[in-house]
């Protein structure tokens, strides 16, 4: 019997825990079960780590039960929303995607250098609040 190559977007997704320093071991757990993986990933000092700490995403497609997903190896459990599992919607798969390069690592936006000048105008501005607080001013902040 042939099976159909599924497309990304004939996917369901969930949102899997897993124990704690888990998610590559639940990541080949879920790929043996026949399972869509996504393990987004970033470069640290000392190698990879997870872009989600103990979470992972996990998709399937409508000839696939979700039922064993609570049941894999190293998974704790799977996110609820209220009573139901919390389903994950394509746009947000197909954004971490978008940013991820061909082994799974992300690029993250570098975080904006903080402008010295304005921390110190900053410091110098709760220092004089401080001081006219101290004076017996009621200082109000806006």
């Amino acid at each position: 019997m042939l099976s159909r190559q599924i497309s990304e977007t004939e996917l369901s997704w969930r949102l899997l825990y897993t124990k704690p320093h888990a998610e590559a071991w639940v990541d080949l757990n879920l790929r043996k079960q026949g399972y869509s993986v996504l393990l987004p990933r970033i470069a640290t000092r000392s190698g990879f780590a997870s872009l989600f700490p103990r979470y992972i995403f996990a998709g399937f497609n409508d000839e696939q039960s979700a039922r064993p997903l609570q049941s894999t190896l190293g998974v704790l459990y799977v996110v609820h929303c209220g009573d139901r599992p919390a389903r994950v919607p394509l746009a947000v798969i197909a954004e971490i995607r978008s940013r991820m390069d061909s082994h799974g690592v992300v690029s993250l936006e570098p975080s904006p250098t903080p402008d010295p000048l304005f921390a110190k105008r900053e410091r110098e501005r709760v220092r004089a609040l401080v001081q006219l607080a101290r004076a017996g001013y009621r200082v109000i902040s806006a």
